[in-house]
């Protein structure tokens, strides 16, 4: 089955990038945008190069896909997001980026 509750397709997170809206934080930049049929929500991950090298690429998107997978349950249905991590990140504990994701979450109106 994979994973159902990321985005894959290009379409998919150029529909994001030209509709939605940001909410930005010291973590991370989500962009939302609502989408028409009311399937569950799915999330993005987006990590540049300039971010660093690959290893922490990889932990940036590791950790956001665990956050994912936790908070999925209690998100709405019929949002596509797209989080573009920050590497400040790497230097907080995990509880504090999840706290400030599901709160941000919460403002968007996902959870």
């Amino acid at each position: 089955m994979g994973f159902p509750f990321f985005l894959k397709k290009k379409y998919e997170y150029d529909g994001v990038k030209s509709n939605g809206s940001a909410v930005r934080n010291p973590f991370f930049t989500l962009l939302v945008s609502r989408v028409p049929n009311h399937d569950p929500s799915r999330v993005g991950i987006i990590v540049g190069r300039r971010v660093g090298k690959a290893v922490t690429r990889n932990r940036l998107k590791r950790i956001f896909r665990e956050l994912v997978r936790e908070s999925h349950s209690g998100m709405a249905s019929g949002f596509h997001c797209i989080v573009y991590p920050k590497t400040k990140i790497l230097g907080v504990k995990y509880q504090k980026v999840g706290e400030t994701w599901k709160g941000t979450l919460a403002q968007v109106g996902l959870l």
